[in-house]
C-alpha cells in the first residue's frame, strides 16, 4: 500500500523544468506583457505580440501531450 502512496505522491509532483515550470513562467510572462501594454497604452502589445505568444504556447503545450501519448502507445 505504501508503495502506491508514493508511487502516487510522486507523479503528483511539480517536475519546474518541465511542462509545468513553463505553464507558471509563462503566466508571469504574458501578466507582465499585458500590464506593460495596459500602462503604456501599446495596442501592438496587447493586439499581436500577446494572441501570437498564447497560441504559440498552446501548440507547445499540444505536442507536448501528442509526444506523452505517443510514448505511452509504443509502450
Amino acid at each position: 500500500m505504501s508503495k502506491l502512496v508514493s508511487k502516487v505522491k510522486k507523479d503528483l509532483e511539480i517536475k519546474w523544468f518541465g511542462i509545468d515550470g513553463f505553464l507558471v513562467l509563462l503566466y508571469f510572462l504574458v501578466t507582465g506583457f499585458i500590464f506593460y501594454g495596459i500602462v503604456t497604452k501599446n495596442d501592438f502589445i496587447i493586439g499581436k505580440i500577446i494572441p501570437y505568444g498564447v497560441m504559440v504556447a498552446v501548440i507547445l503545450i499540444f505536442f507536448d501531450y501528442l509526444f506523452r501519448i505517443y510514448k505511452m502507445i509504443k509502450k
